[in-house]
């Protein structure tokens, strides 16, 4: 997404930012649609065919109109939970383009997956494969199953996002894994459909990709062994996106590597699913925040807003970094700052020491905001969530309304 400067103003897709404070207030999330459908049909354009498909992380952003839009464009769904599942379903999603992923599936989860008939659960444990198992028996259906094994491959991302090596909760480790698919071979309630393996999140290069299938074929290589033969292979996700000049393949490239190493390795006849949610959904959205207090009676200088850790938590959490920038050509000089919110907390940051000119009652914009972001949103401090816009055909539609005060106490009782 870019933004255009003009006239003391910026603007997102045609629509004034100064135009979104004023009708919506601040904080408050911002999408673009053109953005969105331009993203997903990069690689889908590439990518998809009658044995490959792109399935939505719906974790990355879960709102219902988010979803919406990539359901119209063919997109598949990876949920993580029931709410994700429902989300799914709400916007008209069959069941066959759900995969459920996750460590801890509970019995209603996998009840209610099982009574809606989704294409797959990617399973994270022997003991999981066990109860869906133990449940698909109970409910006399069958269950399909992929295992997610742990290729125990480096992605080179922060620690906290790196999902598949041997240290995560993630997948059955490579040492473990044969009693899995065995298991899931022979029981009559388990359909084995295939592999699954997820690496890591926010990863720059396209060699971890290529090293996790050429990994994957040697596994099925010793699954033929034991006479186990599959059909499909869930990749994950998992490529990043540019935050601050990150040097990260397009989503064409993307498409097109994965398509030569499935090539390469012999792997054709089988179907492909991946995952994408950040690289789809995080350059698609920002955060309009307005500087409340300039602060310079300390040892730092701090540019207080009014969005905060609860808006935007990957700094706090990861040490991210988003780019902050006023929304008008400020002339004032820079001054070397962090930009902080008004929450309680030390770790209440949304970008250190960075050079930025604004004043009092400036509109800043938060960029990369599209994932993980609001979908990781909490109401800490008492803070209602704010509203999400989603600009389209040149108008501005709400597709969240900010929470009112009573919201945050409507579903709590008090004792007498």
């Amino acid at each position: 997404m870019t933004i255009e400067y003009k006239n003391n103003d910026s603007f997102i897709d045609g629509i004034s930012l100064k135009k979104i404070a004023a009708e919506f207030g601040t904080p408050c999330f911002i999408y673009s649609h053109n953005d969105l459908v331009k993203n997903f049909s990069e690689i889908n354009n590439v990518f998809a065919s009658e044995k490959r498909k792109v399935f939505y992380s719906v974790k990355a952003n879960s709102n219902l109109s988010i979803l919406k839009v990539l359901l119209e464009l063919g997109a598949g769904f990876d949920i993580v939970s029931l709410g994700e599942l429902e989300r799914v379903i709400n916007i008209g999603a069959q069941p066959e383009k759900i995969i459920y992923s996750g460590v801890g599936k509970s019995e209603e989860e996998i009840i209610r997956s099982l009574e809606y008939g989704i294409h797959c659960f990617n399973v994270e444990s022997f003991s999981e494969l066990e109860r869906i198992n133990s449940i698909a028996v109970k409910l006399n259906k069958v269950a399909p199953v992929s295992i997610r094994v742990n290729p125990n491959i480096d992605p080179g991302s922060h620690e906290f996002i790196s999902t598949g090596i041997e240290t995560t909760k993630f997948g059955i480790n490579l040492k473990n894994m044969m009693d899995a698919f065995i298991y899931a071979n022979n029981e009559k309630s388990i359909e084995l459909l295939g592999i699954d393996y997820h690496i890591g999140s926010q990863i720059e290069s396209l060699d971890p990709f290529k090293e996790a299938i050429i990994s994957v074929k040697k596994i099925i290589d010793q699954l033929k062994k034991n006479n186990i033969y599959i059909k499909l292979i869930d990749m994950g996700g998992g490529l990043g996106i540019n935050y601050q000049n990150n040097d990260v393949p397009s989503l064409k490239d993307f498409g097109k590597t994965i398509n030569q190493v499935i090539n390469d390795n012999e792997l054709s006849d089988y179907d492909f699913i991946i995952e994408l949610g950040r690289s789809i959904v995080g350059n698609v959205g920002y955060i309009l925040t307005s500087v409340e207090y300039i602060k310079k009676d300390s040892e730092k200088n701090f540019v207080i807003v009014d969005a905060g850790m609860d808006n935007l938590i990957r700094p706090a959490l990861y040490g991210a970094w988003h780019e902050i920038k006023p929304i008008t050509d400020n002339k004032d000089q820079n001054i070397l700052c962090d930009i902080v919110g008004p929450v309680c907390e030390c770790t209440d940051f949304l970008g250190k020491d960075r050079r930025l000119s604004a004043q009092q009652g400036d509109l800043l914009i938060i960029s990369s905001c599209g994932a993980y972001a609001s979908s990781m949103a909490s109401n800490y401090n008492s803070r209602p969530k704010p509203s999400e816009i989603m600009i389209k055909n040149g108008e501005m539609h709400i597709i969240s309304r900010k929470e009112k005060i009573n919201d945050l106490f409507s579903r709590e009782i008090i004792i007498s």
